[in-house]
């Protein structure tokens, strides 16, 4: 077995000066900027690296001298936690020469910053913020090999954002590759958005992640949970972007303790949603329907009564489509609904260290109701669904049901206006 060896991860990938929207980092009066983007896209770069070779020692390029003992000390715990590595992080420092001629920065320390993906959370939560902080700047960061992405949100600016004067700035980040998921990959988006917050010099920053995806338990044991927006990963972005910053931040996250048909219901444009993309394949631009993305959002839609996209494959239905995903979400939110108390810990382990319970029986609640609204519709369920649904209704009357789709329609739920709660 090869020795493991230090890797050098250069800052940047390409050059700010090659595209428009990201020209305004390469001037030396943001280089503070330049230095938080770089230190983003260099944990970004980390996760793939520990993925593709043995390593003991990473070296991260920046653009400043400052608090590198704090900084390594937190991405130490960043990677421990969500990687489970024990790696040696350095910095070396760029000599970089950053361009010096006088600039006019786009301040607008009163505007709260959006991460918006083109996803439904994310469609739901800007137009939302519109309406309560009205005055707000979108922010998509954009993958360079992920052209249906790109496209998405360029057509949701062309036919919403512009209209109801959204503005939506993009910020390139390195591109996915080859191999996919990334569990750093909200961490990249957070801190993107920080170094365009310190040229802005807005102090808000808004997270429109639903609760079940924030919180994701585990369904099976070998189960790999997305940790995008963790509050272990966002209570390291907070620590860091202050710490980077110099100053107070505030980050919201509005859905946190709302489930995907509450999201869903409070949308008001949804008679487009077709623009909107959910599915974890975005090579071509549709919508499988048998991922967990497709999944939670095609249950969300029925319960929340709205017309969602059309998907490829419909396993609530087919026999022949793969019902992998489906089947591990309604056992789970029929255990959680039955019998909690003889759950492992491995499936309730976020939810009581979160204390979600409430927002899990909300979302179990959700996962059956839309089950139960197709049955009302006389849609010939799949033997597993409609099994499913059978030992349901052996211990529950259907009223539960109704009463919880009439909730999510009449909007009996609560956004979060508080900042995040930190821990640690």
């Amino acid at each position: 077995m090869p020795a493991k060896k230090a890797y050098k991860i250069t800052p940047y990938d390409f050059k700010p000066s090659y595209y428009k929207e990201m020209r305004i980092f390469d001037y030396e009066v943001n280089r503070k900027a330049r230095d938080i983007l770089s230190i983003a896209n260099g944990m970004f770069k980390l996760e793939k690296v520990i993925k593709s070779r043995r390593v003991n020692e990473v070296r991260i390029e920046r653009f400043l001298k400052s608090h590198d003992n704090e900084i390594k000390k937190l991405f130490s715990e960043l990677v421990s936690y969500v990687l489970l590595q024990d790696i040696d992080i350095k910095f070396i420092h760029s000599k970089t020469k950053l361009r010096t001629e006088k600039i006019t920065n786009p301040i607008n320390g009163n505007k709260a910053i959006v991460l918006f993906s083109g996803g439904i959370d994310s469609f739901s939560g800007i137009f939302w913020a519109k309406e309560y902080y009205k005055n707000i700047e979108g922010l998509f960061c954009a993958h360079s090999d992920q052209g249906w992405s790109i496209h998405i949100v360029n057509r949701l600016i062309l036919n919403f954002l512009n209209p109801a004067d959204i503005q939506l700035k993009k910020i390139k980040v390195p591109p996915i590759q080859k191999g996919g998921y990334s569990q750093l990959r909200g961490f990249l988006y957070i801190l993107s958005a920080a170094a365009y917050m310190s040229i802005s010099k807005a102090n808000t920053l808004i997270i429109t992640e639903c609760g079940p995806t924030m919180y994701q338990p585990k369904f099976g044991i070998f189960d790999s949970v997305t940790m995008t927006t963790h509050p272990f990963v966002l209570n390291i972005a907070f620590k860091l972007i202050k710490l980077l910053l110099g100053r107070d931040i505030k980050i919201i996250v509005p859905f946190e303790n709302m489930t995907k048909a509450e999201v869903i219901a409070n949308i008001k444009y949804t008679d487009k949603l077709n623009m909107t993309h959910s599915c974890i394949s975005q090579r071509f631009g549709t919508h499988d329907g048998t991922c967990y993305g497709c999944i939670i959002r095609r249950l969300g839609a029925i319960v929340a009564g709205v017309k969602d996209v059309q998907y490829n494959r419909n396993p609530l239905i087919d026999e022949s489509a793969n019902d992998d995903n489906l089947i591990s979400v309604l056992m789970f939110s029929l255990d959680l609904l039955t019998s909690y108390a003889k759950m492992p810990l491995y499936q309730i382990e976020n939810i009581e260290s979160f204390n979600k319970r409430n927002l899990f029986k909300r979302f179990a609640l959700d996962n059956i109701a839309a089950i139960h609204q197709l049955a009302k519709q006389n849609k010939k369920l799949t033997r597993n669904v409609l099994s499913l649904y059978n030992n349901y209704l052996d211990g529950f009357s259907k009223d539960d049901l109704e009463q919880r789709i009439k909730a999510v329609r009449n909007h009996n739920y609560n956004i979060n206006l508080e900042p995040f709660k930190y821990f640690g």
